[in-house]
């Protein structure tokens, strides 16, 4: 089982903690010096209970240099508007107008100072204001590497593995969008959402923690299925019903389990859009139409589809790991 790696900020919102506590093995975030302060009241509940991998660059891994993300940066700057990239004239209060230079290696804060695109927190000389949107682009392109080069090391797939999650759109389309000097390929988009429902409401920590304990068979049984039929359907040459075919019998179960134990609360469940991208081999990649739109599999609470969409591969660090994109403001139905 893998974690789930959240970005660009330090505290995942409730739908996405929701998921990561109810369906992951854990939930990371990249984080900054002093980030125990800055943790929300729910997020020092998740890392009471274990289930919190806080990631600081500095310590754990080193900060990019910047010609290690030039590329990636400066393509993502050209795709937002320079109104939205000029930092704010006074800094606003929360993570979500200020960059912690611990983030980012010495290289990266002089490029972003001499574009004039962050200037020095007048209260803090470890933080720097910028406009939410450069943010979003810088801890993105962070988060993606770190989990490449951690999957790298010890595998996508064990305990040890990191999937990149957002909330944010434009943070998901700059780690993803082709990119001059990097290849392009063809990229499944699976709706997912309705294998992985929760609760409505506004359930305790404590509670969700609980709910995982009690029927973690069925929690793991279900994400292995899932993680079967991503890495199904990435295969060479193969199409995706075929992909689903050989997982559909173990999924349903999986589905139906997971349904019967969310009955034995007394919990309204609904199931939220969250879409898993996943990388096609070359081989295929060249063949896939590119308007295909496939239903795999239709529960109660909605439908398991399939898209066809592109996304730009990093060859020199490896296939591209499956990423998820969440909707997190938009309910589809009851669950159970």
């Amino acid at each position: 089982m893998a974690g789930m790696l959240y970005y660009p900020f330090a505290n995942a919102p409730v739908p996405v903690l929701q998921q990561a506590i109810l369906y992951w093995d854990d939930l990371a975030t990249v984080v900054a010096p002093g980030w125990e302060d800055r943790l929300t009241d729910r997020m020092k509940e998740v890392q009471d209970a274990g289930l919190y991998r806080p990631l600081e660059a500095q310590r754990a891994f080193g900060p990019f240099e910047l010609h290690e993300i030039e590329v990636e940066l400066d393509h993502a700057l050209k795709q937002v508007p320079l109104d939205a990239l000029n930092p704010p004239t006074e800094p606003a209060d929360g993570e979500f107008s200020t960059l912690h230079v611990d983030k980012l290696h010495k290289s990266v804060v002089k490029e972003l100072l001499q574009q004039k695109l962050v200037y020095p927190h007048r209260d803090s000389p470890s933080r720097l204001v910028a406009a939410p949107a450069l943010l979003n682009i810088v801890v993105s392109l962070i988060a993606r590497r770190i989990a490449a080069d951690n999957n790298a090391r010890s595998g996508c797939t064990g305990p040890q593995g990191l999937r990149p999650h957002t909330d944010i759109t434009a943070a998901h389309q700059l780690g993803t969008e082709p990119t001059p000097g990097y290849d392009v390929t063809a990229c499944w988009q699976v709706n997912v959402g309705p294998l992985l429902p929760v609760p409505r409401a506004d359930v305790m920590v404590g509670d969700l923690v609980r709910f995982r304990t009690k029927y973690d068979p069925e929690r793991q049984r279900l994400m292995l299925a899932i993680d079967e039929l991503l890495h199904q359907l990435e295969q060479a040459g193969r199409h995706p019903q075929d992909a689903f075919r050989l997982v559909e019998r173990e999924l349903a179960d999986a589905t139906a389990e997971l349904a019967a134990a969310a009955r034995s609360t007394k919990w309204s469940w609904v199931t939220r859009p969250v879409a898993a991208f996943v990388a096609l081999t070359t081989s295929f990649a060249a063949s896939a139409q590119p308007d295909l739109n496939v239903p795999l599999m239709v529960l109660s609470n909605g439908a398991v589809n399939l898209a066809t969409t592109q996304s730009r591969r990093d060859v020199s660090r490896g296939v591209t790991d499956y990423t998820y994109l969440h909707r997190t403001q938009k309910l589809l139905r009851g669950a159970a």
